[in-house]
C-alpha cells in the first residue's frame, strides 16, 4: 500500500489518482497554486513539486508541496522558478 502525498494516510484504491509516487485520495486532490483549478485524473501538463517526509507508520513518503496546472505552468512568468514558484 502507498501513502497519500497530501495527508500521509494509506491509499487503498486499486487505481489511485496521481503521477508516479505522488498518489492522492479523492478528497486530497491538489489544486493549482495560481488559479486554484482542481487536478483532474485525465489532465495533462501538471507540475507537481514536493519532497519526502518521515512517517512513523510508512517510513519515508512523498509529500506534495505545490502543484500547477498545465495552463499556468506554460505561462512564461510562472516558468521562472526563481520567482518563488
Amino acid at each position: 500500500m502507498e501513502a497519500c502525498a497530501v495527508c500521509g494516510y494509506g491509499v487503498e484504491d486499486a487505481s489511485p489518482s496521481g503521477i508516479g509516487t505522488m498518489l492522492f485520495h479523492p478528497d486530497c486532490l491538489p489544486t493549482c497554486r495560481f488559479c486554484r483549478r482542481a487536478y483532474g485524473v485525465s489532465d495533462a501538463g501538471w507540475d507537481f513539486r514536493g519532497g519526502v517526509a518521515w512517517s512513523e507508520d510508512w517510513g519515508y513518503v512523498p509529500r506534495l508541496e505545490s502543484a500547477a496546472c498545465g495552463r499556468c505552468t506554460d505561462d512564461a512568468e510562472r516558468r521562472d522558478y526563481g520567482a518563488g514558484w
